[in-house]
């Protein structure tokens, strides 16, 4: 893995976890952590924060975070989505993205990652 995974966008409305990701990822490398618990902050951050990559609950607030997934691809963001719900629970076009399914461990979360950092590191 790089030396620095540069800025992650963590959009998790549950504490608990969303601590446990924020450390496991500052723990790996990560510049910067964005926890964010609403869309609304999300959204900011995207705008505001040069975001490398992030990870999505699929499930926020009694919304869905694909308006989020779409404003990370038009930006060729890499991210994943981590859920207790099944893939059958992503829209259509979202299906081809990564699903962590929670509950996960440390090592799953980080092949995760690994894996979304050398998708960015691509040349498109």
């Amino acid at each position: 893995m790089p030396q620095s995974l540069g800025t992650v966008l963590i959009l998790e409305d549950e504490v608990l976890v969303s601590t446990m990701i924020e450390d496991l990822l500052l723990e790996l490398g990560a510049e910067h952590a964005l926890v964010c618990n609403t869309l609304a902050q999300a959204r900011a951050a995207i705008e505001q924060h040069g975001v490398h990559c992030a990870i999505l609950d699929v499930q926020i607030g009694g919304a869905d975070s694909f308006e989020i997934a779409d404003a990370l691809a038009a930006r060729s963001i890499p991210y994943f989505f981590a859920s207790a719900s099944g893939p059958d629970r992503l829209s259509e076009r979202h299906r081809h993205r990564p699903l962590l399914a929670k509950p996960f461990s440390n090592e799953q979360l980080r092949e995760c990652v690994r894996a979304a950092v050398l998708q960015a590191a691509l040349p498109a």
